[in-house]
């Protein structure tokens, strides 16, 4: 898929001896946020915490308008949160997700904007945090669903996830971790709407194909069988999901369903490993 490129923002950079801060240079915040370059004010703004969401604690910075941008550090998961925490070899890892955020957000997809990486030097390592556009009134999918919901009201949000994560596909967009958490809600009059969070390792290029689509598509579906709330949404909110996701592509459904016994194969050896932790 092809991009506009006067669509895409122009990034500036910005350096001092030990920081670095790759910033929108189209964002009204840029001269403000230059202060998190002072090593000081980095630990301060990261220091108030909001809560946690994915594998690490967030914090709000606030502009002089009352605007906030949320403050995400980068941090490493799974074998290696352990052993290397937030302790990155280079900005590498953040600014390309700055840039597929960036360029899905350019080609329609529903991604929130990301609006600068920072970055502080300690020895050989780097420290970074993403920063992005506060959404208000928003709730991910697994506060929402957990706190309880109407029927009515699942099926609005089940239906606006189906919308949001077929616009993240057919706008080139690939997800390395697509599950409840990594989805944010609004409500709305006539629903719900959904964007598509936390794109760290993700990619912006062609549309995947029908295989990679059902792998993360089902990945979400585990996130729900993970946490015991598959059967809050039921067999009818997973055939609803399908449904709206499709958009009447037959075809496209015919090629989702041929990949689905492998994920279940998937989802199977994934209850063996849930067992053995608990």
């Amino acid at each position: 898929m092809s991009v506009d490129a006067t669509a895409l923002p122009r990034f500036e950079s910005f350096r001092t001896r030990g920081a670095r801060l790759v910033v929108d240079a189209d964002w009204s915040g840029v001269d403000e946020v230059r202060a998190l370059l002072d090593a000081d004010a980095f630990a301060r703004a990261l220091s108030v915490e909001t809560g946690t969401r994915g594998r690490t604690a967030t914090a709000f910075f606030a502009l002089r308008d009352g605007a906030r941008v949320w403050l995400r550090p980068v941090r490493h998961g799974g074998l290696l949160a352990p052993l290397w925490g937030s302790n990155l070899l280079g900005l590498g890892r953040p600014l390309r997700e700055l840039r597929v955020c960036a360029a899905l957000r350019a080609r329609g997809a529903p991604v929130p904007r990301v609006l600068f990486v920072v970055g502080q030097r300690r020895g050989p390592f780097w420290s970074a945090v993403l920063g992005t556009s506060y959404e208000r009134d928003t709730r991910d999918g697994l506060s929402l669903l957990t706190a309880g919901m109407e029927p009515a009201a699942l099926a609005a949000a089940t239906r606006a996830a189906a919308r949001a994560v077929r616009r993240f596909h057919d706008a080139g967009g690939r997800h390395a971790d697509l599950h409840l958490g990594n989805l944010l809600f609004r409500a709305r009059d006539t629903g719900f709407e959904a964007l598509v969070i936390d794109l760290d390792r993700g990619h912006a290029g062609a549309p995947p194909d029908a295989s990679r689509r059902m792998r993360e598509l089902m990945r979400l579906y585990r996130s729900l069988v993970k946490r015991g709330l598959d059967a809050r949404v039921g067999a009818r909110g997973v055939a609803r999901f399908l449904h709206v996701y499709c958009a009447g592509d037959r075809q496209l459904r015919r090629a989702l369903l041929a990949a689905l016994p492998r994920e279940w194969r998937r989802i199977a050896r994934h209850r063996w490993s849930w067992a053995l932790r608990t």
